[in-house]
């Protein structure tokens, strides 16, 4: 006679529990169901993070806690061995996991007719693409905010805009895609770094930003800072004097490309700017 199986009492929270498991730092797999999640309403959804799993028994911990909370467990194992045991404990106490990119590889080395390397974390050798990573991060450290101006030949791009139009953070979001970026302040009463006019005009990126945004933008940074969002800072009269200056010194450099950043999340913006360097020639 077939012995019966012991489930652990089920706690299920109220909606949905997705557990999320990896042997790695499990950014593959949290980038792949944040971009999935963003296609359902997220109200009634809890992500549980198990990382840096190796063993079996770990591997059984989280099934023991799937169980209780009738979780559905998405995985990215590579090592072969670890992630069939995963799925024959998931099946074991009948609760639902997905291997989230192995049957993609699967299908890469069928197509590619290439044995895969099985190392978990692959994406994070130090390689020279790492070492790259590396220096434009320390690059866009030292150029922020108009800092040491006449490093700006040296950088793949420039972002110039007025105050809050998201510089520092599309810095920093290019460094770590590899992208050595400086970022320079304008304001109508000070005249930009000479350095600016002397680089590239294909490498200048002047970011534009609609009134709404920028007034919201500016409150929250104002609130940040303990500091009344009445301010002139925020004032959508200023704000829009701004803009409009800030559209005419653009208009002036007709060389230098405009990316309208309003309702764009950093990604996107991002991929606009990478876009728009490639076709102009850049590399």
């Amino acid at each position: 006679m077939k012995k019966k199986i012991r489930r652990p009492e089920k706690t299920a929270p109220p909606g949905k529990a997705i557990f999320l498991v990896a042997e790695g730092t499990g950014e593959t797999i949290t980038k792949i169901t944040n971009a999935a999640l963003a296609q359902f309403s997220k109200n009634t959804i809890v992500v549980q993070n198990f990382f840096q799993v190796a063993t079996k028994a770990q591997i059984r911990q989280v099934v023991k806690e799937a169980v209780k909370q009738e979780a559905l467990v998405a995985f990215s194992i590579v090592a072969p061995a670890l992630g069939d045991y995963l799925l024959k404990e998931a099946a074991r106490n009948e609760i639902k996991a997905i291997d989230v990119i192995g049957d993609f590889i699967f299908q890469l080395s069928a197509y590619l007719e290439q044995q895969p390397k099985k190392i978990p974390g692959a994406q994070h050798i130090l390689d020279e693409a790492y070492y790259r990573r590396i220096e434009a991060i320390n690059f866009a450290v030292k150029h922020d905010d108009g800092k040491t101006p006449q490093g700006l030949g040296t950088a793949d791009f420039v972002l110039i805009g007025l105050s809050r139009t998201g510089k520092t953070p599309l810095s920093t979001y290019l460094a770590h895609q590899g992208w050595k970026v400086a970022n320079v302040p304008l304001y109508p009463d000070l005249e930009p770094p000479a350095e600016l006019f002397e680089i590239e005009p294909h490498k200048v990126f002047g970011l534009i930003i609609n009134v709404e945004n920028l007034v919201r933008v500016r409150e929250a940074r104002l609130t940040q800072l303990g500091l009344s969002s009445d301010a002139k800072y925020a004032d959508p009269i200023k704000i829009a004097d701004e803009i409009e200056w800030c559209e005419g010194f653009y208009a002036r450099h007709p060389q230098w490309q405009v990316v309208d950043i309003s309702n764009k999340a950093i990604e996107e913006a991002a991929v606009s700017i990478v876009t728009a360097f490639q076709r102009a020639g850049g590399s």
